[in-house]
């Protein structure tokens, strides 16, 4: 079976952006989270951070908010990953993790582990199918970047080239291409 670059993200990261969506609010000037201490840089703001994913030729989706974390979905074409922004303030974030799920036949402990040995940056994961489930295991990926005060939103540029590029590679290693 060839690879297809659409990934099915694993049950944790469906469940939440499920919960999410339902419980939520649409707007982030509707998030409610503690302010700041005086002189604290608290992030880049989640429109900058939104922006700069839409740059790069990205469809972001609507914020969603879940305490002090906020979740974007982001189609990259056929391929789909959820941006988690971490320890957010008043609709601004310091750190970032991308996530993306990936099913295929190679999608299994030794593959993933030789995958992240040979691999720098984003580290991934094999991910069991659930208690009963008959479905296949998935290799799931991670990025974590913490953003720095003064780079603005162009300090997220290498970061999004760097998981765009090891992404797909990920998935190309559990499904890889049949000729």
């Amino acid at each position: 079976m060839a690879w297809k670059p659409t990934m099915k993200p694993t049950a944790l990261i469906a469940a939440t952006l499920i919960a999410l969506s339902a419980t939520a609010p649409a707007a982030l000037a509707q998030e409610t989270t503690a302010a700041a201490p005086a002189g604290r840089w608290t992030g880049l703001p989640v429109a900058e951070i939104t922006g700069r994913l839409t740059a790069a030729g990205l469809t972001v989706s609507e914020p969603q908010t879940s305490g002090d974390r906020i979740y974007l979905r982001v189609d990259d074409g056929p391929l789909r990953w959820v941006l988690t922004l971490f320890s957010c303030t008043n609709g601004a974030c310091p750190d970032v993790q991308f996530t993306a799920a990936f099913t295929g036949p190679q999608a299994n402990e030794a593959v993933i582990g030789r995958w992240n040995g040979e691999r720098r940056f984003v580290k991934a994961f094999y991910a069991a199918p659930e208690d009963g489930s008959t479905g296949p295991g998935q290799a799931v990926a991670q990025y974590d970047v913490l953003l720095n005060e003064g780079g603005g939103a162009a300090q997220l540029d290498d970061p999004i080239q760097v998981w765009r590029s090891l992404a797909i590679d990920l998935g190309r290693t559990v499904s890889p291409q049949q000729p």
